[in-house]
């Protein structure tokens, strides 16, 4: 299990200042029993929590986040009439990995494996790699998620990954740009 740090600063009663390893995360208003918590790092919605100190018995809400007009459009894109996890990924894998597709060539060329060795990839560019180095692992990271949301994320998590390593192996000159 990874260890995950949380610290909480109080400012003054019932306004406290979250974090995580990553700096400031959220801001809880509030006092024991009745608290909403508002996420900063993620673009996720309030949390609001109402409960009876002592006892164990809590009611939580959380409101849904804005989403970047970006990623609800690269959503659309991916499943506009999915239904199930099956089709998300069935879809995903016949794009970047059926006959003549942007994925099966850089795997074909070995173009992951190559930006893995590579001294000089960059981290994100690595970890991107590391996250496809071959289709069955793709398909993997889609299966280990949780419910049709988390599927549609990690799907987006491999096609970017796959755009990634294709923009960096273009740049290096690796590859050519028409194959695939």
């Amino acid at each position: 299990m990874p260890f995950r740090f949380r610290k909480r600063t109080r400012l003054f009663p019932g306004f406290n200042l979250n974090w995580s390893k990553n700096g400031l995360s959220s801001i809880s208003i509030g006092t024991p029993g009745a608290t909403v918590n508002i996420p900063l790092a993620r673009q996720g919605g309030a949390r609001t929590t109402i409960g009876l100190p002592g006892t164990g018995l809590s009611w939580t809400e959380e409101s849904t986040g804005k989403r970047s007009v970006r990623d609800r459009q690269q959503a659309q894109r991916l499943a506009p009439q999915t239904t199930s996890t099956e089709s998300i990924i069935t879809e995903v894998m016949t794009t970047i990995s059926g006959p003549e597709s942007v994925g099966d060539s850089i795997w074909r060329q070995g173009l992951v494996q190559r930006v893995i060795d590579y001294d000089d990839t960059p981290r994100n560019v690595r970890e991107a790699a590391l996250l496809i180095r071959s289709p069955e692992a793709a398909e993997l990271h889609m299966r280990r998620a949780k419910g049709q949301a988390a599927t549609r994320k990690a799907a987006l998590d491999v096609i970017r990954a796959v755009q990634t390593v294709l923009a960096f192996t273009h740049s290096q000159g690796w590859s050519v740009q028409g194959d695939g």
